[in-house]
């Protein structure tokens, strides 16, 4: 039993060894699991603080600063601003995968198409799970479903860092890649911001919504290099 076990590990190392391209891919696997279980972590622990006390620690300060800011102009800018965390990225998600298709690349548009429907089924299971309220402080629109956590946000990030991962995937230019991502991630900060403004999300559910975003499009990722993972490894045995 324990030569087997020895043997098995034995020819792992071998094959960790065997290339450049099996140690980048195990070393993704390594930090990408380390991210998930510590996003998964602060997910909880803030899921955990909601379910027990119902307010978090500076929900009730960040409002009222946030709601001290409302002006009219800013009340349209704000609306825009969180358009483009629902309907745009719904209609921007369709239309990438059309594309990779139609570029025949197959293998990237189920992994989008993916990482963006599992995140929104996800999200919606996370607020039929924990309920929470919308917030009743002076909303400026009607939203209908829970609060916790918030699907714009959870949404908006998985969304757009995956449209940053994906153009640096296929065309590994740093620079353009660098500028992207922060354009992105302007553009997820201001929808959760906007989320907060016009009063239908406390300044926890966005937090939660960015954190468990994080931890889905970290895991899919991590799902894909398992699977890449196994078939190096299956194919060094073969050989």
């Amino acid at each position: 039993m324990k030569k087997k076990v020895g043997r098995k590990v034995y020819n792992f190392l071998l094959f960790l060894d065997s290339s450049q391209a099996t140690v980048l891919v195990f070393t993704e696997l390594l930090f990408g699991t380390f991210l998930s279980i510590i996003s998964f972590l602060m997910f909880s622990k803030i899921a955990k603080d909601i379910l027990e006390n119902d307010q978090f620690r500076f929900d009730s300060t960040l409002i009222n600063f946030i709601y001290s800011l409302r002006t009219p102009l800013l009340t349209k800018i704000m609306n825009f601003i969180s358009f483009l965390g629902n309907d745009v990225i719904v209609l921007g998600a369709f239309i990438i995968i059309i594309l990779l298709i139609r570029k025949r690349y197959r293998h990237e548009a189920i992994l989008f198409g993916f990482i963006f429907e599992m995140g929104f089924f996800i999200n919606l299971f996370l607020k039929f799970l924990i309920r929470r309220p919308r917030p009743d402080i002076a909303p400026l629109l009607v939203e209908l479903s829970y609060s916790f956590p918030s699907g714009h946000s959870m949404n908006s990030f998985v969304f757009y860092v995956a449209v940053a991962y994906f153009i640096f995937r296929f065309t590994r230019n740093k620079r353009l890649s660098t500028l992207i991502f922060f354009t992105c991630l302007l553009l997820i900060l201001s929808i959760g911001f906007s989320r907060i403004y016009l009063g239908v999300h406390y300044p926890s559910d966005v937090l939660a919504g960015y954190i468990g975003g994080a931890w889905w499009f970290v895991t899919a990722l991590l799902i894909e290099k398992t699977i890449t993972f196994y078939k190096l490894f299956k194919s060094s045995r073969k050989e």
